[in-house]
Parts: structure tokens; C-alpha cells; sequence
């Protein structure tokens, strides 16, 4: 009989051993779940405040066939400042060379920017083509915002 109660208390220490470890491990994953549904949630807010819109009329697009240019104006349509220089544009499947031209130095909520955009490409009068957008925030933390926009464009 005393060898009976001695295994049951072996079985229960290791039993409470082993139940402890596994507490420990679940209560660690726990933890880096609520972390990454965190981080997560800072994105999606982030990218919810984060907005753009062309200004410019979609329906007369100037190329100068020459220069391979044309000044396209994004307003700044969310809540967060927007970072000039990371500004990514493509037209008609083209990725395209984006620079400020002139105006205001911080792109906060509200402001219009223009940008000259310049490729090696042709395009024909009265060709309608996709201009692709892409933004960025300015502030980098937590995370940072991102919005695309896709509008049909008609080159003149």
C-alpha cells in the first residue's frame, strides 16, 4: 500500500511538471499572437488614414511627345502627411520617372502636389491608358500607410 501512494505522488509532481511546461509555452504563444493582431491593427489604421486622388483632368492628359512628359496633380485626401519622394506612378503598364514640380515642400491633408512624370514611351493622341498611383506616409511608425489608386487617363 505505501508503494501505491508513493507512484500516485510521482505521477502527480510530474503531472504538475508537465502541465506547468505547457502553460508556459501556450501563455508565450498567447503572447506573440496579441503582439502580431497588434501590430496588425497599427497597419490597418495606418493605412486607413492614408489616401490620394488626382486632381488633374483625367480626360486631358497633355504628353509632350518630345520631352516624353507630362505634370500630373494627386491631392492628398487622408489624414496623414504623405511623403513627396516615395510617390510611384505608372502609365499604361510603365513605371515612370515621379518628381515634384515647384509648390509646397510638406504634403499634408488636403494639398496638392504636381509632379512631372517622364518615361520612354509613346503614346497617340486621344489614347486612353491606365495611370497607376502609389503613396506612402511620411511617418514611419508605427507602421507606415499605403494607398493605390488606378484612374483611366486620355492622352492629348
Amino acid at each position: 500500500m505505501a508503494d501505491g501512494g508513493a507512484s500516485e505522488m510521482i505521477m502527480l509532481v510530474a503531472s504538475l511538471l508537465v502541465a506547468g511546461i505547457v502553460s508556459g509555452v501556450l501563455v508565450g504563444s498567447y503572447a506573440n499572437i496579441v503582439d502580431g493582431m497588434e501590430g496588425t491593427a497599427s497597419q490597418s489604421e495606418v493605412d486607413s488614414k492614408t489616401s490620394a486622388g488626382l486632381v488633374s483632368d483625367p480626360m486631358n492628359i497633355d504628353w509632350n511627345s518630345v520631352t516624353n512628359q507630362t505634370t500630373v496633380s494627386i491631392q492628398n485626401t487622408g489624414i496623414l502627411s504623405l511623403d513627396i519622394d516615395e510617390t510611384f506612378m505608372m502609365l499604361n503598364g510603365s513605371t515612370m520617372n515621379v518628381t515634384k514640380s515647384g509648390g509646397p515642400t510638406n504634403w499634408a491633408a488636403g494639398t496638392v502636389i504636381s509632379f512631372t512624370v517622364s518615361g520612354n514611351v509613346a503614346f497617340s493622341s486621344n489614347q486612353e491608358v491606365s495611370l497607376n498611383v502609389v503613396v506612402l506616409t511620411e511617418t514611419k511608425s508605427p507602421a507606415t500607410g499605403a494607398h493605390s489608386f488606378t484612374e483611366v487617363v486620355r492622352i492629348v
